[in-house]
């Protein structure tokens, strides 16, 4: 065998060498995205946990979010818990819509958040009214997601 045809069949295993690593790191990548999707995933559930955890162990919280979201008074003080208890809520939607749209949380959970978010503020008064008047904290996504097409008329 000459050595042009060592050479040649030297360069074809390289190129198929080549072609087999760039395989190989696309499955690599393919599986840290799972894994990076599952691991958002979890995050988020734990943030909602923690959020819902909150006034459950506290009567006196929870009544402050029970009077709040029925929009009855409040003290200041309580007033203050209820906005930021509010305001919270808001950043963890803020999240869920960023990792949405980052291809990090599914399509048919986004839906089911946006879903039970309407719902909540038909059920809750007092969410609805924090939403109008915080709003502009939230991205134009979520905001988009969350009024459809009654944009602008929402509030």
């Amino acid at each position: 065998m000459d050595s042009e045809k060592l050479n040649n069949w030297l360069a074809l295993l390289a190129n198929v060498g080549v072609i087999a690593g760039i395989v190989f790191l696309a499955i690599e990548i393919r599986q840290n995205s799972d894994a990076i999707r599952a691991q958002t995933r979890a995050q988020l559930a734990e943030e909602v946990t923690e959020l819902f955890s909150v006034n459950m162990n506290d009567k006196e919280y929870a009544s402050v979010l029970m009077r709040g979201n029925n929009v009855e008074e409040l003290s200041p003080v309580e007033q203050y818990q209820y906005y930021r208890h509010r305001s919270a809520w808001i950043h963890y939607w803020n999240n869920v819509a960023y990792q949405y749209e980052m291809g990090m949380y599914d399509g048919t959970e986004f839906a089911h958040q946006i879903s039970t978010i309407r719902v909540d503020m038909i059920t809750f008064p007092g969410l609805k009214v924090h939403w109008c008047d915080n709003k502009h904290s939230a991205s134009q996504s979520l905001i988009k997601a969350i009024e459809g097409e009654q944009l602008g008329e929402y509030c």
